[in-house]
């Protein structure tokens, strides 16, 4: 593991500042930052949020905790094995087969997960530049996710859009939506938890369509199962692409848990 001086050094290297540039940032002498790389000294305690905001990192990525392998996909598996979210334990998948693990996203229960779990749907939503009016939420677990990322997409990125979900049942007034009321040539993005057929998402969007013409723009979730589909039968990824001709992004997959585990990363 690194020394907190030597990840120091890393990090303002990585971010092409100098000693005196970091220094002017965060109101310390240049000398200081030189005797924190050389570990002839620390920084203050107090001096550790404002390092790590500095750079972008957690305060425990500031200490050398897996900095050098970590990916974006690894710091949310982390942070989800952390939180009860991903859980480890043998399991009897629905559509055959076995699994060492499983996704629990009904721990999903604090607005602290929902901020970071919405920023990691936005942050996909603008890295793949996906053009789209509405997001929609699918009940019950893809509604927090839908309006979190929503939420994120116009305090991180000043994006307007508009968001609704569905209904398992109608209401009252037979309406299946809540929210933006959908009309006819809408692009949408479809938010929910785990892919694995993608029957029911599949199911979803058509009793969507029966509310207006729309075009599925794009499919995100946490996790895409698509490996453990039977042989010969149609992966959800595939189903989407078939019905919908909309591509599936998906946050994780379980080749990027089975590498964490590998690579000891959780």
């Amino acid at each position: 593991m690194n020394t907190i001086g030597q990840t120091i050094k890393q990090l303002r290297r990585a971010k092409c500042v100098t000693q005196e540039e970091l220094a002017g940032a965060l109101n310390v002498t240049y000398q200081a930052v030189s005797k924190w790389e050389n570990d002839t000294a620390q920084p203050d305690i107090m001096m550790m949020p404002a390092l790590a905001a500095y750079f972008g990192v957690t305060i425990d990525e500031l200490f050398g905790y897996k900095l050098e392998v970590m990916t974006n996909k690894e710091r949310l598996i982390r942070y989800m094995d952390k939180n009860g979210i991903l859980v480890r334990g043998d399991v009897n998948l629905k559509h055959g087969g076995e699994s060492s693990y499983y996704i629990n996203t009904e721990q999903f229960s604090t607005n602290a997960q929902l901020a970071r779990i919405g920023e990691v749907f936005a942050d996909c939503i603008r890295e793949n530049h996906l053009e789209f009016d509405s997001l929609v939420g699918l009940a019950y677990h893809g509604i927090a996710f839908a309006m979190a990322a929503a939420t994120v997409l116009y305090t991180k990125y000043g994006k307007t859009c508009s968001y609704c979900y569905d209904r398992r049942v109608a209401d009252s007034r037979g309406r299946m939506l809540c929210g933006h009321t959908l009309r006819d040539g809408e692009r949408v993005v479809i938010v929910d938890d785990v892919m694995t057929s993608g029957a029911s998402v599949e199911e979803r969007i058509e009793k969507l369509r029966q509310q207006a013409d729309i075009q599925v723009a794009a499919v995100i979730v946490i996790i895409n199962r698509k490996n453990q589909m039977p042989a010969g039968t149609l992966s959800g990824e595939e189903r989407m692409i078939e019905k919908f001709g909309a591509k599936v992004y998906s946050l994780i997959t379980d080749e990027d848990i089975d590498a964490a585990l590998r690579e000891r990363i959780i």
